[in-house]
């Protein structure tokens, strides 16, 4: 396939789909799925369309497209009815301090008794890879307001939080399976883990901070237009991001507290009009970052699938995540419904794709491979099934509120 036809059909696609995107909504389709369609077609079109690209496109794609969304959905958080709710607050921190280590620990056991061949660090590999959400498979949910809000503010902020919190323990998890001799012991991965959940956090605040102070200034005194102001959220979680890698800090907490910062200092009124350009440029990299899953990652799984990647993939999506959520909310006033919405809206995405090309690139590691493969196998289930269900959420799980 020629390579101006490809891109012909790829802007044929956006076109589409910016003109029915609202109809799609509320379907069993969504973009991520219909993206990951087309970029596969494009495979089976022409396998030569996938040489050009290299796993830093792919990295560069998903690492943007993260940043902007935790920023923007951050951004939209609005902290001091969080805290006000404290049912809120406390779920959220049951669903990332309880939940998170038990997904991982369920996830590589499973792992070790389907696939012993991984061996504990491969298996926990895949579990780290699989365990962060992904809010931009479920935003039908997430704009829901038909839905219980202490609910979908706990799984913002889980799904916000969860991918900074799980990527230092996968850098770790990697150097020790890859066994480098480096010599930096428990101290040494320790202190880098705790780097990264704690300078990341401050320079995100204070990125936040300083471009909420510079936004009212510069709007109260009139020095930028209304179309000039929108892209503010997408310089701003470059911006956090980058800062804190410079800082040995964790770029995605960062990107996610400068926009509990952004959000907090400005009016929500202001905050809703910048989010639309994020909201747009996030909508167009997610789907952009699922074409390439489609035409890079899909293909090579699917070569060989087998009945054992099926079933971790439906235990990984299921009983993986929602046991853990369950006892995550014991002792809290939530009904078997809520656990159960909870449980099964933490779709698999843009994170743990992420995640999939810093295990290829980790030297040592011979069985990289094998988990990718599962690992995308879960990822392309996990598209269908949540993308497919976001729009019925409310009917199914709380029908008393339709």
């Amino acid at each position: 396939m020629d390579m101006h036809v490809a891109l012909s059909l790829l802007f044929v696609a956006f076109t589409a789909y910016s003109l029915i995107s609202r109809k799609l909504e509320a379907s069993v389709l969504s973009g991520p799925m219909l993206f990951t369609a087309l970029g596969y077609g494009f495979y089976m079109a022409d396998a030569t369309l996938a040489s050009p690209l290299d796993n830093s496109v792919v990295e560069f794609l998903a690492t943007a497209t993260l940043a902007i969304i935790l920023f923007r959905d951050a951004a939209n958080i609005r902290i001091s009815s969080v805290m006000a709710e404290r049912a809120t607050a406390l779920l959220s921190a049951r669903l990332l301090f309880i939940g998170i280590p038990l997904t991982i620990l369920v996830g590589t056991a499973a792992g070790m008794v389907i696939f012993p061949a991984l061996g504990i660090f491969g298996a926990l590999v895949l579990a780290i890879v699989l365990t962060p959400t992904d809010a931009a498979l479920a935003q039908p949910v997430f704009g829901n307001d038909g839905l219980p809000e202490v609910e979908r503010e706990a799984l913002d902020v889980e799904s916000g939080l969860n991918d900074g919190l799980c990527l230092p323990l996968l850098l770790i998890t990697l150097a020790l399976a890859a066994d480098t001799g480096s010599g930096e012991g428990m101290a040494g991965h320790a202190t880098f883990f705790l780097k990264q959940v704690i300078f990341g956090p401050l320079v995100g605040l204070v990125v936040g901070y300083v471009g909420a102070a510079g936004a009212r200034f510069a709007f109260a005194h009139a020095l930028s237009n209304p179309a000039g102001r929108t892209p503010i959220m997408v310089g701003l979680a470059g911006l956090s991001y980058l800062g804190a890698e410079l800082a040995s800090g964790n770029g995605f907490l960062a990107a996610f507290a400068a926009g509990l910062a952004f959000g907090w200092r400005l009016p929500a009124e202001t905050v809703e009009k910048a989010s639309n350009f994020a909201m747009t440029e996030g909508s167009i990299l997610t789907n952009l970052t699922f074409l390439l899953f489609g035409v890079a990652m899909l293909p090579q799984a699917l070569e060989a699938p087998a009945l054992s990647a099926l079933l971790y993939a439906v235990l990984s999506l299921t009983v993986i995540r929602i046991a853990p959520v369950f006892i995550a909310m014991m002792g809290t006033r939530t009904s078997m419904r809520a656990r159960l919405f909870v449980g099964w809206f933490g779709p698999r995405g843009l994170a743990s794709v992420l995640y999939l090309i810093l295990v290829v690139d980790q030297s040592g590691f011979d069985v990289a491979q094998e988990i990718t493969n599962i690992a995308v196998f879960t990822i392309l289930l996990s598209v269908i099934l949540h993308g497919a269900t976001a729009p019925f959420a409310q009917k199914t799980f709380f029908p008393m509120r339709s």
